[in-house]
């Protein structure tokens, strides 16, 4: 969608409802919440989907795709169909089709949604993994877990505004934050407790 106002600036340049084969190919890759897959190709063929960005030939795009599946935990997958896979299984295979255009800037957007506490902790890694690797990552997530663990910087909207931002631990302090997750007044309660959200 395009703004109503403001710009969008990605390394200098404004993006601003630039179409997203044109952000693809400016190193910008994104994730999405509800997870589409190609059902009727492989978990391999999928993500050479991504790779035939940068690799015209299908055996070079395939061959990615396998590095790109190892890389996120989808190695022992390669030849299911997608629509075999679980929940957890697809939102790796979003993540892979994703990472297989060879991005510098990474949006996920609620890449953790719908799966479970372990499905969590494990996807964690494989998240910080690809930062480790130099990828810059946008995140949009409610699993204060993850974002704890994950982010080096926070923002916190609530209602369409931003009403905190810095460090996590410094957000997850912030009594703003408090009472726009745990309610009003919610922040008074805790400090007469002495108990600090974690």
């Amino acid at each position: 969608m395009r703004p109503d106002r403001g710009r969008v600036l990605y390394a200098g340049n404004n993006i601003t409802g630039a179409p997203p084969y044109k952000l693809a190919r400016r190193g910008i890759a994104r994730t999405f919440q509800i997870v589409q897959p190609f059902a009727g190709l492989t978990v391999r063929e999928n993500i050479a989907v991504g790779a035939h960005l940068s690799r015209p030939s299908r055996q070079d795009a395939l061959a990615a795709a396998g590095e790109v599946a190892r890389a996120v935990g989808l190695g022992d997958q390669l030849d299911k169909p997608a629509a075999s896979l679980t929940v957890a299984a697809r939102k790796r295979l979003e993540l892979a089709r994703a990472l297989a255009t060879g991005p510098k800037l990474l949006l996920l957007d609620e890449v953790l949604a719908g799966l479970n506490p372990s499905e969590i902790r494990d996807m964690v890694p494989v998240i910080s993994a690809i930062r480790a690797r130099g990828v810059t990552i946008l995140m949009i997530e409610h699993v204060m877990q993850a974002v704890m663990s994950l982010a080096e910087q926070v923002w916190v909207l609530a209602e369409g505004r931003i009403i905190a931002q810095g460090a996590p631990r410094e957000v997850a302090g912030n009594p703003h934050v408090v009472e726009a997750y745990l309610g009003h007044g919610a922040a008074s309660r805790l400090a007469a407790g002495g108990a600090g959200v974690r």
